[in-house]
């Protein structure tokens, strides 16, 4: 089997009691079965502990992964994190005695085409430095493994996934693009995307082989190609759509509220609101290229089509995958605009927090993750076109 994943991945490794967060905490940790069968079978003081804090999900749900999950505490955190940000699990039973959720958080992973690609949540601060470390363009290792695909695949599965991946790689292909500005590379990966549903809403899956993205790399559609004031109107009017989104959504944590309350205060409530946040997008936009760090959200880009775009395997749904990255990127550069403008300054890590918090407040979210998909069906700011418009110049 052949398993691909960005070269960074080599260099993580998880620094425990001395990250600034956790990932056991905001969110509920489940149990594999053979974790669960373990755990149950653990005698004395520390078992009884463990069985206590175990309860079992009540779902009719018959796609549900796991059957069982810890109890957390108020706050959220599991039961087993001590107050030093330390697994008491771990230290009394060893590493092997973690479940699954355990052992691969912060790791995505996407099993397709008889192959698997591994990505690094930046919902942890660590693979965040790792994601950001570098200016140079992000590049992906395969390897080659003894070890078997996990399921047997039909032979029109097999050439589906190889046509999804292929359309990915020139999504990446797209967005990696240095001889054109940012804001047109993805521009033009909306239009290749496009392309790309169109054959997958006329059943023509074959017909992706022929699509090159160069083809359309100077597409943009006509209700894309405002100017001026009325692009900024518009552009402000979208940027209040995606609070009215964002602020419907579960929230898992005090930080992200906070961090609405933000945007709400200096973009919203004001009544010069729409100045303001032009010029904080501006300034902040800016400040990254005197730092020579516009490569950034390239990395951002990147990041968010490599994990999510080939999960349209499962759905068909490549033009959402493909608005899940833009509104994302979208959504992030709004945090970082309000965070230079409140702290006058934007650093390495300030970009590394502000992906980390909306990482775990989305992609971690299966419920927040299906309300954006519902959002950009139906909605009409997140059309392509819209979408398009909000990446203008004005």
């Amino acid at each position: 089997m052949i398993i691909r994943y960005p070269s960074y991945y080599d260099s993580f490794s998880c620094i425990a009691g001395e990250c600034e967060d956790t990932c056991c905490a905001g969110w509920e940790i489940d149990i594999d079965d053979k974790s669960y069968q373990y755990y149950m079978s653990i005698e004395g003081e520390f078992g009884e502990r463990l069985r206590q804090n175990i309860r079992e999900y009540q779902s009719d749900d018959e796609d549900i992964y796991e059957m069982h999950g810890f109890i957390l505490k108020e706050d959220k955190r599991c039961p087993f994190l001590d107050e030093r940000g330390l697994c008491e699990l771990y230290r009394e039973l060893g590493e092997d005695a973690l479940c699954s959720v355990c052992t691969d958080t912060p790791r995505n992973f996407l099993e397709y085409g008889g192959e698997r690609e591994i990505s690094l949540s930046a919902a942890c601060a660590e693979a965040g430095r790792l994601i950001y470390g570098s200016r140079k363009r992000i590049t992906f290792v395969e390897k080659r493994t003894a070890e078997e695909f996990p399921w047997e695949e039909s032979e029109e599965e097999s050439c589906f996934a190889r046509l999804i991946r292929t359309a990915r790689d020139q999504a990446l292909q797209i967005l990696q693009n240095r001889k054109l500005p940012l804001a047109d590379r993805i521009i033009h990966y909306l239009s290749f995307a496009g392309k790309v549903q169109e054959c997958l809403n006329k059943n023509d899956p074959e017909k992706i082989s022929a699509l090159s993205w160069e083809d359309y790399q100077e597409e943009i559609t006509e209700s894309a190609q405002a100017t001026g004031k009325d692009l900024e109107e518009k552009q402000y009017e979208m940027f209040l759509n995606r609070m009215v989104t964002f602020t419907g959504m579960d929230s898992i944590s005090q930080e992200w509220e906070e961090a609405l309350r933000q945007l709400q205060k200096n973009f919203v409530e004001r009544a010069d609101g729409a100045l303001v946040y032009r010029e904080a997008v501006r300034r902040l936009e800016d400040e990254l290229a005197r730092q020579q760090r516009e490569y950034e959200y390239e990395h951002l880009m990147v990041y968010y089509v490599f994990m999510c775009q080939a999960r349209c395997v499962d759905d068909y749904d490549f033009i959402g995958r493909a608005k899940l990255a833009v509104v994302s990127f979208l959504m992030i550069r709004d945090l970082d605009a309000v965070r230079f403008a409140v702290k006058g300054s934007y650093d390495r890590a300030d970009r590394v927090d502000v992906a980390r918090l909306y990482a775990r407040q989305v992609e971690h979210s299966e419920n927040n993750l299906e309300y954006l998909a519902e959002e950009f069906i139906f909605e009409e700011v997140y059309s392509p076109e819209s979408l398009q418009a909000a990446l203008l110049q004005p």
